[in-house]
């Protein structure tokens, strides 16, 4: 077998469980940065390793190295009798999981069967957030439940795939976390963005208060990175809606407070946007979609 999942705190438990089989983790998170069409993986990877790079998440020799070992384990899938994928229900697995599923949509898979252990709860673990919680008699146990992926399953996969990668996600379905990480039309702030200022607005000071302060508003909790990034975003630039108090401190400025109040747009005072969703790239002070909350639904902007 060749178990694939979200990351090494999983393929830990894998070990421990002595499963059999290779493990493989895709180190991944598709909600931050360019994930633009591609002619293949490599030509993906690459994208994502200068992006992440960029992020200041290791440099690019390394990274490169990490995606070129990631993607020469996959496409070697037919070396294995079945690929179990092993991934929970928060937009970090379900966008890696649609990855996953339409690179198999479109190989030639075989006699290698493919299936799926799929988790949003455990009874034992509560609240329950992701695989890497659960012990290897845990992990064991889940095992014999894995479902085959049907066809149904990765013709869907390959066609929301498509939309994710393209400029356009108004037929985007079942990823509406993900568009919340657009500006929203009345402040211009992300849902992520919106809970760090409200988490200072509250008393949290540092990085990790303001983490785990905005993390309370989540379903399931977003890693560190992806946070800290729209952090220093929200902290940087002429007219910041956090300020920098001490090196590992920060506070809510009057501009963040009239932002909150929806007095001030967030675009405009931070000069414009300049971020990628998927395959979209918003930028400048109209970027060409906001997110309404209370429609639930991308809103065309004037440009």
């Amino acid at each position: 077998m060749l178990h694939i999942t979200n990351g090494d705190s999983v393929v830990a438990g894998f070990r421990a469980a002595s499963l059999a089989g290779e493990f493989l983790a895709w180190r991944d998170p598709l909600h931050d940065g360019p994930v633009p069409a591609a002619p293949d993986l490599p030509a993906l990877s690459a994208i994502r390793a200068q992006a992440l790079a960029d992020f200041g998440w290791g440099t690019m020799a390394a990274l490169c190295e990490d995606f070129a070992q990631r993607d020469a384990t996959l496409l070697a899938f037919r070396e294995h009798d079945e690929v179990v994928l092993w991934f929970e229900h928060d937009l970090y697995d379900q966008l890696q999981l649609l990855q996953l599923l339409a690179f198999f949509h479109s190989a030639d898979r075989g006699d290698t069967r493919l299936s799926l252990i799929e988790l949003d709860r455990h009874p034992e673990v509560v609240p329950f957030y992701g695989l890497g919680q659960l012990n290897a008699r845990q992990l064991t146990e889940l095992l014999p439940g894995r479902v085959p992926v049907s066809d149904a399953r990765l013709e869907h996969a390959s066609r929301q795939w498509r939309v994710f990668t393209s400029d356009c996600h108004t037929e985007l379905r079942g990823f509406d976390r993900l568009l919340e990480e657009y500006p929203g039309v009345n402040t211009g702030l992300s849902r992520t963005e919106r809970q760090l200022l409200l988490a200072a607005r509250s008393g949290a000071r540092s990085r990790a208060e303001l983490y785990r302060e905005a993390n309370r508003c989540e379903e399931v909790p977003w890693g560190d990175s992806s946070v800290f990034l729209r952090m220093d975003g929200l902290s940087s630039g002429p007219d910041p809606a956090l300020v920098q108090t001490a090196t590992d401190s920060f506070a809510l400025s009057a501009t963040g407070e009239a932002i909150l109040a929806g007095e001030r747009d967030w675009l405009n005072a931070r000069g414009g946007a300049d971020t990628w969703l998927g395959g979209v790239h918003l930028t400048g002070l109209q970027p060409k979609w906001r997110w309404d909350s209370q429609a639930s639904l991308l809103r065309p902007q004037t440009q």
